[in-house]
C-alpha cells in the first residue's frame, strides 16, 4: 500500500523531476518507507512505499519489468502467488517476492484485461515505453482512489487530493457544485472531487492515455458476474463460510504484523473470530502475527461496545489494545483529520483516525476491516423498513411482509409495534391510516397559541441534486428489490463513501485496511442471493449469522441492535463539543461561506446550544458544515 503521483506532458515536453517530487512528497504518510522517481522524457513518475510485501529492496518503486514497463502501484493483489505460478508456467521470470512484480508481468502476458483475474485492491499505473502510452486501473468496487487532471498538453494524476495544491500551473479552487452535494445527503460525486478539474477515475474502469488522447472503459460490472447459488439456505450458507474464510485467509498474506480493528458489531466481530476458527494449511504467504484487536471505548456513552468487544476477543484469544475517546482530547486534532480526510460526508469519524494512529504506534501497519459487510447483507434497520414501505404487501405476500415487519421491529424495539409497521407498510393500510388521520385533525379544535413549526433549516442551506448511471439503473432489473437498494448503497451510495473516507484515514497513518467482505467472489455471491438469505426470521445479515453460528460468541451473533463505528456526536455536542462548535460557526470563514448559509446555521448553533437539546439529525446535518470549513481552512490556508 502506498502513494502513487505522475505527471505526462502529451506535447512531449520533458518531464521536471521536481515537479513529480513535489506530488509524492506531499503523500509521504501513506508510504513512510521510502520514495522513487521514474523519468523518461515526457513522463514521470512518482511512488511512496509501505513495505509489506518483500521489504527488501526489490519492491522499490517504480518498479521495471524487462526493457519495457515501469509501474507505479498502490494496493494488495492477494492471489499474486497463484497468479505468480501460472505466469512462471508460460515462462516469465521474477526477480522479487512482490505482488507488483506480478502485476505489470500480468499486463506484459494478457494485457488490459488481465485485471478480470486479480482478487484485490489497486490503484496503478503503467509506463510501456515501447508504445509510449500509460495505463491507469482501479479496483472493482474503488477501495483504492485515482485522481487525475488532465489538460489538452497535460495529464497529471495522483493519490490523494492534496497533492494537486503542489502542481505547478494548477490554480486550485473550491468545487462548489460538488461541495454542495457532499453538504446533502446524496454524498459524493462518483468521479467529481472538491477541487474544481480534478476528477476521480471510477471504480471497475481502466485508462490509457498518449499523445492521441484519453480513453476510459469500464472492465467491472458486478451485475455482468452474478453466479448460481444453492437452492437450500443451508447450502448457501456453507457455501458463504467457505467465500468468507477464504477471503479472510488471503488478506492475511504479509510479511509484516496484521491486526483486526474491532468495533465490537457483527462484521469486524466475524473477522476476528473466524482467524481464529479456520484452517491456515495450504496457503503460503501468511503472516502468524495477526491475533491483535484494537477496540475505540466511548464510556458513558451508548456508542461504547466494549462488552460485546470483550467478548469476541476472548472467544478468539487476541491481544486487545483499547483506546478512549474523549472529544476534549480530540479536538486538538481536528485540523489536522480535516488535512488528511479530503471530504465532507456524515458524521465525525475523527476516533477511526485517531485509532488507525494507535495501530501505528503499536508497530502495525495492515488492519482486517468489517467495511461492506452492511451494504451487502442488509445491515442497515432503516434501509429495510423503508424497502419494506415500498414492497410491502400481506395481500399478495403475507408471511414475507409480516416476517420482515418482525425484523424491522426487532431491530429497534423501542420504535413501533409490528402490528404499526405493516399498518404503514401494506398499501390498502396505508391508505386507510391516511383517511383516518386528515379526519382526526379536522375534528381536533385547533388551540388559539398554535404556530407552524419551524421549516425544515437543511433545505434552507443547500441544495438537493442525484444522479446515477441510466444505463445501469435499466440494468438493475435483474435483481430483487432488496438487491437493488443493497446494489445503490454498495455500488454508488454510503459504501463508496465510506471506502474514500476509510482510505484516507488509515493511510495518514501509513496503515493499509483489508475487507474481507469486499472480495469479489463474495460480493457476485451475495448479489445472487434471494432476499430471504439476507433478511428474515427476526434478523438482518441472516446468512452471515448463520454462518457464524458456533464461531461468533452468541450475544453478538444474535444481537439485533446497530450501532456502528461513530462518534457519540450528540452526547458531544450537548456537552464539551458543543461549545466549540458554538465559537466555530461565529469565526468570518465560517460565516463568509459561498455555499453555507453561514449566519443561519449560527444562529440556529445558538439555540441549541444555549438550551443543550440538540437532536440527532440537527447534529449530523450542522457538522457537515462544520467539517465543510475545517476543508476550506486547511486546503485555502490565506
Amino acid at each position: 500500500m502506498c502513494g502513487i503521483a505522475g505527471i505526462f506532458h502529451l506535447d512531449g515536453r520533458p518531464c521536471d523531476p521536481s515537479d513529480v517530487q513535489r506530488l509524492i512528497d506531499v503523500l509521504s504518510h501513506r508510504g513512510p518507507d521510502g520514495s522513487g522517481l521514474y523519468l523518461d522524457g515526457s513522463i514521470g513518475l512518482g511512488h511512496r512505499r509501505l513495505a509489506i510485501l518483500d521489504l527488501s529492496d526489490s519492491g522499490k518503486q517504480p518498479l521495471q519489468f524487462g526493457d519495457r514497463y515501469w509501474i507505479t502501484y498502490n494496493g494488495e493483489v492477494y492471489n499474486f502467488v497463484e497468479l505468480r505460478r501460472e505466469l512462471e508456467a508460460l515462462g516469465q521470470r521474477f526477480t522479487s517476492d512482490t505482488d507488483t512484480e506480478v502485476v505489470v508481468a500480468a499486463y506484459h502476458q494478457w494485457g488490459p484485461d488481465f485485471v478480470l483475474k486479480m482478487n484485490g485492491m489497486w490503484a496503478f499505473a503503467i509506463w510501456d515505453s515501447h508504445r509510449r502510452e500509460l495505463f491507469l486501473s482501479r479496483d472493482r468496487f474503488g477501495v483504492k482512489p485515482i485522481h487525475f487532471f488532465a489538460e489538452p498538453t497535460r495529464f497529471v494524476f495522483a493519490s490523494e487530493l492534496k497533492s494537486f495544491l503542489h502542481l505547478r500551473g494548477f490554480t486550485p479552487r473550491e468545487n462548489e457544485e460538488e461541495m454542495r452535494r457532499q453538504l446533502t445527503a446524496t454524498g459524493e460525486s462518483p468521479d467529481q472531487t472538491l477541487l474544481e478539474g480534478v476528477k476521480l477515475l471510477r471504480p471497475g474502469h481502466n485508462m490509457v492515455v498518449s499523445a492521441s488522447g484519453v480513453c476510459t472503459w469500464r472492465w467491472w460490472c458486478t451485475l455482468d458476474h452474478l453466479v448460481d447459488v444453492p437452492g437450500r439456505f443451508p447450502d448457501q450458507v456453507e457455501q458463504f463460510r467457505e467465500l468468507f474464510f477464504d477471503a479472510c485467509r488471503l488478506r492475511l498474506r504479509s510479511d509484516v504484523p496484521i491486526a483486526t480493528c474491532l468495533s465490537g458489531g457483527l462484521d469486524s466481530s466475524s473477522i476476528l473470530c473466524s482467524l481464529a476458527a479456520m484452517s491456515k494449511t495450504g496457503t503460503s504467504r501468511l503472516t502468524s502475527d495477526y491475533h491483535r484487536a484494537f477496540v475505540a471505548t466511548f464510556e458513558g456513552t451508548a456508542h461504547d461496545e466494549l462488552e460485546y468487544a470483550e467478548a469476541a476477543i476472548e472467544k478468539a484469544g487476541a491481544i486487545a489494545r483499547y483506546r478512549a475517546m474523549k472529544p476534549g482530547a480530540l479536538t486538538q486534532d481536528l485540523l489536522q483529520y480535516a488535512y488528511d480526510f479530503e471530504m465532507i460526508g456524515t458524521g465525525l469519524l475523527l476516533p477511526v483516525w485517531a485509532l488507525y494512529r494507535e495501530l501505528r504506534r503499536d508497530g502495525v501497519v495492515v488492519t482486517l476491516d468489517g467495511l461492506g459487510g452492511d451494504e451487502l447483507l442488509m445491515g442497515y434497520g432503516a434501509s429495510l423498513k423503508k424497502l419494506l414501505l415500498a414492497n410491502g404487501n400481506l395481500a399478495r405476500s403475507p408471511l414475507r411482509t409480516f416476517d420482515l415487519a418482525r425484523t424491522v421491529q426487532r431491530q429497534h424495539p423501542e420504535g413501533a409495534s409490528v402490528a404499526r409497521i405493516l399498518s404503514e407498510s401494506d398499501p390498502y393500510l396505508r391508505q386507510l391510516r391516511s383517511v383516518v388521520g386528515r379526519v382526526r385533525r379536522a375534528l381536533k379544535p385547533v388551540p388559539a397559541n398554535s404556530h407552524k413549526p419551524e421549516p425544515v433549516w437543511f433545505e434552507r442551506w443547500v441544495s438537493t441534486d442525484d444522479e446515477m448511471d441510466a444505463s445501469e439503473r435499466t440494468s438493475l432489473s435483474k435483481l430483487t428489490p432488496m438487491n437493488q437498494a443493497l446494489y445503490r448503497q454498495f455500488h454508488h451510495g454510503v459504501n463508496q463513501s465510506l471506502l474514500r473516507k476509510y482510505d484516507r484515514m488509515s493511510m495518514s497513518h501509513g496503515v493499509e485496511v483489508r475487507m474481507p467482505f469486499l472480495d469479489w467472489r463474495l460480493v457476485t455471491f451475495a448479489f445472487s442471493l434471494p432476499d430471504e438469505s439476507k433478511a428474515g426470521g427476526g434478523y438482518s445479515k441472516r446468512i452471515l449469522r448463520e454462518a457464524m453460528r458456533g464461531i461468533l460468541p452468541e450475544k453478538i451473533r444474535t444481537r439485533t441492535l446497530k450501532i456502528g463505528f461513530q462518534s457519540p456526536l450528540l452526547d458531544w455536542m450537548n456537552g464539551d463539543l458543543g461549545d466549540w462548535v458554538a465559537q466555530r460557526v461565529q469565526t468570518r470563514h465560517f460565516l463568509e461561506s459561498k455555499v453555507s448559509n453561514g449566519p443561519a446555521i449560527r444562529d440556529f448553533v445558538a439555540r441549541r446550544h444555549a438550551a443543550k437539546n440538540w437532536s440527532g439529525g440537527d447534529v449530523w446535518l450542522v457538522w457537515r458544515h462544520l467539517q465543510a470549513d475545517l476543508w476550506r481552512q486547511v486546503f485555502f490556508p490565506s
